[in-house]
């Protein structure tokens, strides 16, 4: 109970403080504001670049996917040229089932990538109400 009115009392008494803690205060909170929007900026950044990247790897299995095509493809007319006989047809066949895959693949990562915003908005967010709110308190 006595410590219960030890804190009642102690709160009761506002502190007297010089201006020159109150500015430390101030010059920590700063940067520990600024700090912390940092983190976030650095946290949002990973994650659309982890976006990216998958957007990215689904574009170079399609690059891939196009090399094999056009391997196939220069295959299928050597084959042809060559022979004359049914191999052409299933290296042709060969060639447009994965030219198929790497134009699914492209697709779907340009899709991905036009999704991707790099802006990293919560932080640009929080510096604006960081801003609005020095402004009232020095008003």
């Amino acid at each position: 109970m006595a410590d219960r009115l030890e804190v009642l009392d102690r709160n009761a008494v506002p502190e007297r403080r010089s201006t020159g803690e109150i500015l430390s205060d101030i010059g920590r909170d700063l940067q520990e504001m600024v700090r912390a929007e940092l983190r976030l900026a650095r946290r949002e950044l990973v994650e659309k670049a982890q976006r990216a990247g998958k957007a990215g790897g689904l574009l170079g299995a399609a690059a891939l996917c196009g090399l094999f095509a056009f391997a196939c493809l220069v295959l299928t007319c050597v084959t042809a040229l060559a022979y004359a006989m049914p191999l052409w047809l299933a290296a042709l066949m060969m060639a447009v089932f994965l030219a198929c895959i790497g134009g699914a693949c492209y697709a779907g990562g340009r899709e991905r990538l036009k999704k991707i915003d790099l802006v990293p908005e919560r932080t640009v967010q929080a510096m604006k109400d960081n801003v609005a709110w020095t402004n009232r308190r020095t008003s």
